[in-house]
């Protein structure tokens, strides 16, 4: 914030992408057979291997975003719609 209290942004980024951006770094991983698993990561990397080991011993795991989309599953989805 300047003296003038502007917020001051990184150049080439509107205030509404820097806000979006910071938000859509979480990503929850979801095991839906067992819940008690799910689990909430702002690495994507480890979001996925989360995802692979539920996956493996459940049948079907996935991550969504902050915005409730899928970013990656693993495994039959069917497995849990039984």
């Amino acid at each position: 914030m300047d003296s003038r209290g502007s917020v001051h942004h990184p150049p080439g980024i509107a205030p509404s992408r820097a806000y979006n951006d910071s938000m859509n770094n979480t990503y929850e991983i979801i095991c839906p057979s067992a819940p008690e698993e799910n689990e909430t990561t702002t690495d994507l990397d480890r979001a996925m291997l989360l995802c692979l080991d539920l996956s493996e011993e459940f049948g079907y795991a996935e991550i969504r975003d902050a915005f409730g989309n899928i970013v990656g599953d693993y495994g039959d989805p069917s497995t849990f719609l039984v």
